[in-house]
């Protein structure tokens, strides 16, 4: 039996299709202020046109953070493409957030 080589991952291309995001955070904090500055930089700079963010504050609308079983701010969530991606924290180590997304290759 031959061992199947593992799928490459492939950089997000001009034209395809649209990232949905759904970043948790609370208030003004600093963590989250920089998880919005940060995802919005990257969004801009590798899926320039194609991206949705909603921005949820847990603080005013705990019900979709509980839905969502969100227990630490800030956290991203990958809605679309699927597969569903989580990450957790203020979204500043750039190459694995990306790598994370499926917008590069996982390579280090």
């Amino acid at each position: 039996m031959k061992a199947r080589k593992p799928e490459r991952r492939r950089d997000a291309k001009p034209g395809g299709e649209t990232y949905v995001f759904r970043l948790f955070i609370v208030g003004n904090e600093f963590n989250s202020t920089q998880a919005r500055g940060n995802l919005a930089r990257l969004c801009e700079e590798h899926l320039k046109g194609r991206y949705q963010i909603e921005t949820v504050d847990v603080l005013k609308d705990a019900a979709i953070a509980h839905k969502n079983s969100v227990l630490v701010t800030p956290t991203l969530v990958l809605i679309r493409p699927l597969p569903k991606v989580t990450l957790f924290g203020n979204l500043s180590e750039t190459r694995r957030v990306l790598a994370a997304l499926r917008l590069i290759g996982d390579e280090q």
